[in-house]
């Protein structure tokens, strides 16, 4: 692509030369033309005035001496002739009638001597007939001359310099923008390479609002998800190895143990296989639960407003019973009008285990669910008045499979509970008092 780049870019600079090179041209022959049309109005002027110094079929010698000396003036050695080509007057007689001091002015702007190339016919008219001829042809006028030939080469100049200006800045542009566009571009396919090479880490930077950066921006999230997606599996197999691995044991040794005649009660030894195949199959439903709550940062994100106070309460209600079978009371305060735009399906599922927690550890009291809302980001806060959490082990309680002293479940639900916060950017805390209670908080953003 830098090579595609800087080839176009060269191909603008040809035809930069080339327009160049063609203005030039034109504005050359323009002038030429402008030169050669005044000489032909000036031509022009002169045949009208001494045409005019003719009248009654004779010559007024006076205007025609004035006449033959503005012509000198312009440029024009000048000599007239009548019918039969006899020559009636020119120049050089004009210049010698002139006065002293009128001569020498006429030498210091004209010089006859220095006409140069073959006199030029024009025949004179009076009322429509044919009176004589006029012969012409160009004076040297050097500082004229010097001017015209300054100009054509100042515009000459004026080309070369807007040609090297034009043509150098777009070769710096074209440098500039081959780098400018290839290096990200080829940051991305070194990064590409990377992960071709196992390197799931790597990210590049995403920091325009262009195409490119768009194109950045893409790549990161598939990184991302590819990181995730293999931190998953290594989760899995690191996790399915390490908790499967203590039912099966016991499972083999009672069922040797019957095989081998050391437990003679059979019953006992089949409800203790069936207990630990129940611990299996929880243990394996907690993983599928945990593997969706990963996978759902691949997914769609399904964002809603809602109202969240009736969100709450419909929340509240479905749990209710499950508190009540303990004798717990469970209700959730109103958080006026507020609605918000985020995942009810994560929502409610992270609320419910959050409260399903709470009511495991809840002996006596109440559970109760409030509200509220900061800028952009609105909370959820779910307390009870249960054993709590010891200060030594409150960092451990959202890690996978970790379970309490007084813990009966597999350790996933609020190891859910953080994954899915993750995934819809959101945190939580926690503050707790071992024997008091304990109060969860999460925030999430409000997508509105």
């Amino acid at each position: 692509m830098r090579n595609k780049l800087f080839l176009a870019f060269l191909a603008v600079i040809l035809l930069v030369l080339i327009s160049h090179l063609i203005y030039e041209q034109l504005i050359n022959r323009d002038f030429e033309d402008y030169v050669s049309g005044s000489k032909e109005d000036k031509l022009y002027w002169i045949l009208a005035s001494v045409e005019g110094s003719y009248a009654n079929g004779a010559w007024d010698t006076m205007t025609l001496h004035e006449s033959i000396h503005w012509a000198a003036m312009l440029g024009f050695d000048i000599s007239i002739l009548d019918m039969e080509g006899n020559e009636i007057i020119n120049s050089a007689q004009v210049m010698n009638m002139l006065s002293p001091s009128m001569k020498r002015r006429m030498a210091s702007m004209v010089n006859l001597s220095s006409a140069t190339g073959e006199f030029e016919q024009y025949p004179l008219y009076e009322g429509g007939n044919e009176i004589g001829s006029l012969l012409a042809r160009r004076l040297s006028r050097p500082e004229i001359d010097r001017k015209e030939m300054v100009f054509q080469q100042r515009g000459k100049y004026f080309l070369i310099v807007s040609s090297v200006i034009a043509g150098g800045g777009a070769l710096l542009l074209a440098l500039f923008f081959t780098v400018f566009f290839s290096r990200p571009l080829k940051k991305m396919k070194d990064a590409v390479e990377a992960m071709a090479y196992g390197d799931l880490s790597v990210r590049v930077s995403s920091a325009g609002r262009d195409e490119i950066g768009s194109l950045a921006a893409s790549f990161n999230y598939m990184a991302e998800a590819l990181q995730r997606e293999d931190s998953l599996r290594k989760h899995l197999t690191s996790n399915i190895a390490h908790e499967l691995r203590t039912p099966l044991a016991v499972m083999k040794a009672h069922t040797e143990a019957m095989i081998d005649g050391v437990v003679a009660d059979h019953a006992a030894g089949l409800e203790n296989i069936r207990m630990e195949v129940e611990k299996l199959i929880r243990l394996v439903e907690g993983i599928e639960d945990i593997t969706k709550a990963e996978a759902s940062f691949f997914s769609k994100k399904a964002y809603a407003e809602i109202a969240l106070s009736e969100f709450l309460s419909r929340i509240a209600a479905a749990m209710l019973p499950l508190a009540a079978a303990k004798g717990l009371q469970l209700a959730s305060s109103s958080c006026g009008d507020d609605r918000v735009v985020t995942d009810p399906e994560k929502l409610d599922r992270i609320l419910q285990n959050i409260i399903s927690n709470a009511i495991k550890y809840t002996e006596k009291g109440r559970i109760g669910l409030t509200c509220g809302r900061r800028k952009k980001q609105f909370f959820v806060e779910v307390t009870d008045t249960g054993v709590g959490i010891p200060k030594a082990t409150k960092d451990l309680i959202f890690r996978r499979f970790y379970r309490g002293e007084m813990s009966h479940g597999i350790g996933l639900g609020l190891a859910i509970v953080k994954e899915l916060l993750d995934v819809m950017g959101g945190s939580i805390e926690v503050d707790s008092h071992e024997g008091k209670g304990s109060t969860f908080r999460i925030w999430l953003p409000d997508r509105l």
